[in-house]
């Protein structure tokens, strides 16, 4: 693969990347399931990761990373959590079906690697979505004394 569609296969997906991470901050903004919104929060905080690790790739490439993480609508849907989840994981699988059997197309063993990382990662997310469908109070791990949190968070912070 040449450096000049390294950079193209880089921008295409982090450009998909961005789109589920665009639509998932949506979505955390609708499921105040306090569990299920903690899993987002931390699937959230990875692909912040994933996104700057991609735009990194492609800045060292001389490219520029397609759209900005910034750009996002702020609308809460009027779905029902468990079906704005089941949507969000389609589409988490979706992203894993699609790009998992390019990969082996890139060439360069620092973006393959990166690339088979962030892809393990989302798995990961992947099965954190599944497991907040089914409404698991145990998303991100028990409590040490057997208490089970429970309750909602709010969508946005109050105005002062």
């Amino acid at each position: 693969m040449s450096p000049a569609e390294l950079l193209t296969f880089l921008n295409d997906f982090h450009r998909d990347t961005l789109a589920l991470f665009k639509a998932r901050l949506d979505n955390a903004q609708s499921v105040a399931a306090y569990d299920a919104n903690n899993g987002y929060q931390q699937v959230i905080g990875r692909q912040e990761v994933h996104l700057q690790w991609l735009g990194d790739a492609i800045g060292a490439l001389g490219g520029t990373p397609a759209d900005s993480a910034d750009q996002v609508s702020g609308k809460a849907s009027r779905e029902s959590a468990k079906s704005i989840i089941d949507a969000d994981a389609r589409d988490q699988k979706g992203f894993i079906d699609r790009w998992t059997p390019v990969l082996d197309a890139v060439t360069n063993a620092r973006h393959h690697k990166l690339l088979h990382l962030i892809l393990g990662e989302m798995k990961e997310h992947l099965r954190v979505l599944e497991q907040a469908s089914e409404g698991r109070s145990d998303l991100l791990g028990r409590h040490s004394d057997g208490k089970v949190l429970r309750g909602s968070v709010m969508a946005a912070r109050p105005k002062n």
